[in-house]
């Protein structure tokens, strides 16, 4: 009787536990601690595989690489089905002209209190368009970065280095989600999972 009412005991916190990391976790402005963006060139990578033959790539292209440490407060071990980072980058162009580009990422179940890294890039050919240097590309030629979290479609939490520049001026499209670049395989450990692509 006593081994009986023990596993009823276990199946009860068991149940418990994994309904408490299932359940819907309310989240307000500030439950999200997003730390200040790090921003650098970061080169194609070049990837070696099996039966083809190898290519040399002389001029390996340049990559805006934007980078953001986070974390989660709420209940202990609770997980968050889906964060929306939406990315911000401040440019001016050739002209000299200010200009914006935006785009998201969507992360999924993150655990409460744990660290988690997010990652952003801007494509060769678009900075080429907008620095007017496709060769190579210079960090500083950035302006500013900023970063929204989205929880349910209301803010819970961001970070920008130059107050909310993308207010005044119209973003456009153009930061990709690191899955959508030739960085999806790489760091896989380091990052918060990504909601897969419907497409």
């Amino acid at each position: 009787m006593k081994s009986l009412l023990a596993l009823a005991a276990a199946f009860a916190v068991t149940t418990f536990g994994s309904l408490h990391a299932q359940q819907q976790i309310q989240l307000k402005l500030g439950d999200v601690d997003v730390k200040q963006p790090v921003f650098d060139a970061q080169k194609t990578p070049n990837f070696q595989a099996g039966d083809v033959k190898n290519k040399d790539i002389p001029n390996p292209r340049d990559w805006l690489e934007i980078e953001v440490e986070f974390e989660v407060k709420g209940p202990k071990d609770a997980v968050v089905k889906d964060l929306l980072f939406r990315y911000y980058v401040g440019f001016r162009d050739t002209t000299g002209t200010p200009r914006v580009l935006s785009g998201d990422v969507k992360h999924i179940n993150m655990v409460t209190g744990e660290k988690f890294f997010s990652a952003a890039y801007v494509a060769p050919n678009t900075l080429g368009e907008i620095t007017g240097d496709f060769r190579r590309f210079q960090p500083n030629s950035v302006e500013a970065v900023g970063v929204e979290v989205y929880y349910n479609g209301v803010i819970v939490g961001g970070t920008t280095t130059k107050g909310k520049f993308w207010e005044a001026i119209s973003p456009q499209p153009g930061v990709l989600g690191k899955a959508d670049t030739p960085f999806a395989l790489l760091w896989i450990d380091r990052y918060a999972e990504v909601e897969k692509s419907s497409r």
